[in-house]
């Protein structure tokens, strides 16, 4: 403690300790139980039991309510699809555009061409591994630093 410090409570210990005396004579007369604060009846019990029942009212107006309202969810019916057989069989035949690698249809691509990707990315083939090595440990530098 510096000496500003000693100060400052020479100057302010006067002033609480003359809080703290009339604190105590406040005190005066009184039980323990009323000096600790301790009440014969506490209304803790009594608010958690209120917060409860407003919980349960309020879960109760927002989902009963609703409920009666509009009534049980009705499932729908999903929409029949073609399976992706027929589609392909009901597609057109690929023109002049298509066979450059450009879909007629513009979003889903021909059968041609997801055999053609498949077979670019590896991933008609079936590769074993071996199971005594672990791959991540190969060329762990190289790892974080990207494919190189």
């Amino acid at each position: 403690m510096a000496i500003t410090d000693f100060r400052n409570l020479k100057d302010h210990g006067g002033a609480s300790l003359a809080e703290l005396k009339e604190f105590l004579s406040h005190l005066r007369g009184r039980s323990p139980q009323e000096v600790i604060g301790i009440v014969k009846t506490s209304l803790l019990i009594q608010s958690v039991a209120i917060s409860f029942l407003l919980i349960v009212i309020f879960l109760g107006v927002f989902t009963i309510t609703p409920y009666m309202i509009w009534g049980p969810r009705v499932a729908q019916k999903p929409k029949k699809a073609q399976p992706p057989v027929a589609a392909q069989a009901a597609a057109p035949a690929p023109t002049a555009t298509a066979a450059k690698g450009e879909s007629k249809s513009g979003d889903t691509p021909s059968g041609e061409d997801t055999t053609k990707a498949m077979k670019a990315m590896g991933m008609d083939e079936t590769k074993v591994a071996d199971p005594k090595t672990n791959p991540l440990e190969k060329d762990f530098d190289k790892l974080l630093d990207g494919a190189k």
